[in-house]
């Protein structure tokens, strides 16, 4: 689980690395764009860094529970933190390119990055070892 954090995690670095460019080539003249469109866009852009460090933070630091209830929720918050990272790369491309405005999948995306990182802590907080 550790390597596919970290994996996932640096991918999704280069994604927003990615992003970053196509906003410097499809965007060059920062002038000639409203100051709102120009903060959701960097604002979903930087959404994107914000869950691959979280990934990247699991890839190193990640040890799996020995309890089975443990180990279900490290798992349940792996998955939704994947999914909060498909919900913010899609939120970047939908709110900034398509709709040019605010839609909901970026919040979606923080708020399944909460849910994820708060079932890390659940597993976390029961014991280390199995009695």
């Amino acid at each position: 689980m550790k390597w596919f954090h970290l994996i996932f995690g640096l991918l999704l670095f280069v994604v927003f690395l990615i992003t970053g460019q196509f906003m410097r080539t499809d965007f060059p003249d920062k002038e000639a764009i409203g100051q709102d469109l120009r903060l959701l866009m960097r604002s979903r852009h930087i959404y994107i860094l914000f869950n691959a460090l979280i990934h990247i933070s699991l890839g190193v630091y990640l040890q799996m529970r020995p309890a089975r209830w443990q180990r279900a929720f490290q798992f349940a918050g792996s998955a939704v933190l994947v999914a909060a990272a498909v919900f913010l790369v899609l939120a970047w491309r939908s709110e900034t390119y398509e709709l040019q405005q605010f839609s909901g999948l970026s919040r979606e995306g923080i708020y399944l990055s909460l849910a994820g990182v708060i079932l890390h802590l659940i597993a976390a907080l029961g014991p280390k070892q199995e009695r």
